[in-house]
């Protein structure tokens, strides 16, 4: 039998070889995996269809996909560029308004759910997600602690309004979906927190409309829970509360109250149009809902105006989602009426529109446009494909340079014609396959690069939900690995082979191997 002093430099000498053949297939390997995207933390990046739209959704079919996603992506950093900005007073992050410097829930909302959908595209996402929340943290409404002031800084008041609540709750969720929970904040628990202040303080008790803000009593004269925004109308997003708070009863009764509303105003004041005015007031024992001009904000208050003009969108998001029966016709409705009243040319769509039609103006902005668009991919044939094809064309360059309002509706609008946004509790429950860490529908060497960055450190390429990514996730990756043609290109455009599981399984067990020796190299 060997002496310890013989066997100790062979033992050496293994370690060292052992060592040297790890390096070198770790080389190897990371060269191949150089020509592939390095994962991120994200679960769901942008740029991949995460859900799929209802059958027979139209989509822009005058570019590529690839040329979609750089549109969207070209649109998001301008975007962020002139309309995001670190909060002067050290509370992370903001959404300016305007020149003046200030913000409004609104934008806020709109900022989280455009931020967290971008995740992969920029780098920067998670740090300016939490930097949005820390600045709605710290301007909180004096109502309703739960929902955020609606203007900052406003010296008149301090209560919320209900669409910047009703974005920030649902990006809330998209957080949760793309980076989880369990870090430094804690996104489903907030959401959670600030759908229950959206119940309780802006959802009407017995008429189950959205309310204009924690400020109205229900039961009040002038505003009260029978006096609503049809821009508030979001079915999607309810659709997401009642999923992600296990209450889906209460949140379908607010859909359907909406809806119901939608179809009344469509049937009795825009029968020939389905545009919908900007407040709604329900009148009389019935309860029927009429246009309410000079309700909170002017003249235009009982026309198709700047609150109405992003009905298209709401709807249309939750037509081509949740592919529901009613809001389906209610969004078509209004697209037929754009198209054919336009001859199908969107230089034709004019800035606001009494509910017959009739145009208030005859200027043109894309606020007005580009909501038509996600309406017109509930669309059939070749006439509508036209129609969202010249829509597209009309506005995914197109910019507002005076306020944040044009261009935040405008990208969201964008994020949904491409095939870009998803309900983040429909997305979690989707059956993902064994292996595919980062969602896109194949398990593939993207997918090993994923595994490679969280090995050991984090979670994000976690089969098991154990909690972390170790040999046996790598296992499940290599069991389920789908080889793609040209999936990756060298330089030259020649195609490069992602790596067989047979290679990348000698990294795992030669790495296995390494810590084993040392291991028995400690015992002894």
């Amino acid at each position: 039998m060997p002496s310890p002093q013989s066997f100790a430099p062979r033992m050496g000498a293994v370690r060292a070889r052992l060592h040297r053949a790890v390096q070198v297939v770790i080389i190897l390997l990371g060269s191949v995996l150089s020509l592939t995207t390095i994962a991120h933390a994200q679960q769901f990046p942008f740029g991949a269809q995460h859900q799929a739209y209802r059958a027979g959704t139209l989509t822009p079919t005058n570019f590529t996909r690839t040329q979609l996603n750089q549109h969207v992506a070209n649109y998001y950093d301008v975007w962020k560029g002139r309309w995001l900005a670190a909060d002067p007073g050290g509370n992370g992050w903001r959404v300016k308004s305007d020149s003046s410097g200030r913000t409004v829930s609104e934008g806020q909302g709109y900022g989280m759910v455009i931020v967290a959908a971008m995740a992969g595209h920029d780098s920067q996402a998670k740090t300016i997600f939490d930097g949005l929340w820390k600045f709605r943290l710290a301007h909180p409404s004096s109502i309703d602690n739960r929902l955020m002031d609606w203007e900052v800084p406003n010296p008149s008041g301090n209560d919320s309004a209900f669409d910047g609540d009703a974005d920030i709750a649902y990006g809330l969720l998209m957080a949760h979906a793309q980076w989880g929970s369990t870090g430094a904040i804690d996104y489903l628990g907030a959401a959670k927190n600030v759908i229950a202040g959206i119940r309780a303080s802006t959802i009407g008790p017995q008429s189950r409309l959205p309310m204009l803000g924690d400020w109205v009593n229900p039961n009040g004269s002038t505003y009260s829970q029978w006096t609503t925004r049809s821009s508030d109308f979001m079915p999607g997003h309810f659709r997401a509360y009642g999923a992600a708070t296990g209450d889906p009863a209460f949140w379908n009764s607010v859909v359907t109250a909406t809806q119901n509303v939608v179809t009344d105003i469509q049937s009795n004041e825009s029968a020939n149009t389905g545009l919908l005015p900007d407040f709604i007031k329900l009148v009389g024992a019935s309860r029927d809902p009429q246009p309410a001009p000079n309700l909170l904000e002017g003249a235009n208050d009982g026309n198709y105006w700047y609150n109405a003009g992003r009905d298209p969108w709401r709807l249309g998001v939750d037509a081509i989602l949740n592919n529901d029966p009613v809001t389906l016709a209610q969004v078509q409705k209004i697209s037929n009426w754009a198209r054919s009243s336009t001859g199908g040319d969107p230089n034709k769509i004019r800035g606001g529109y009494k509910l017959d039609g009739t145009p208030l103006n005859d200027w043109q902005d894309i606020f007005y446009i580009a909501p038509l668009a996600v309406a017109a991919m509930t669309g059939e044939g070749a006439v509508d494909q036209q129609w969202l094809n010249s829509l597209y064309n009309r506005v995914y360059q197109s910019h507002n340079t005076g306020d944040y309002y044009g261009d935040a509706v405008t990208l969201q609008s964008l994020l949904a014609v491409t095939g870009n946004f998803w309900d983040p509790t429909a997305v979690l429950r989707a059956p993902v396959t064994p292996g595919d860490f980062d969602r896109d529908g194949d398990v593939d060497g993207d997918d090993l690069s994923r595994w490679k960055t969280n090995f050991g450190v984090g979670n994000q390429a976690d089969a098991y939900g154990d909690g972390d990514t170790d040999g046996a996730d790598f296992l499940v990756w290599q069991r389920n690995y789908q080889p793609r043609p040209n999936a990756a290109l060298t330089s030259n455009g020649q195609s490069a082979a992602v790596p067989e599981p047979s290679t990348a399984a000698l990294v795992f067990w030669l790495v296995a191997g390494t810590l084993a020796v040392n291991s028995r190299s400690r015992v002894s």
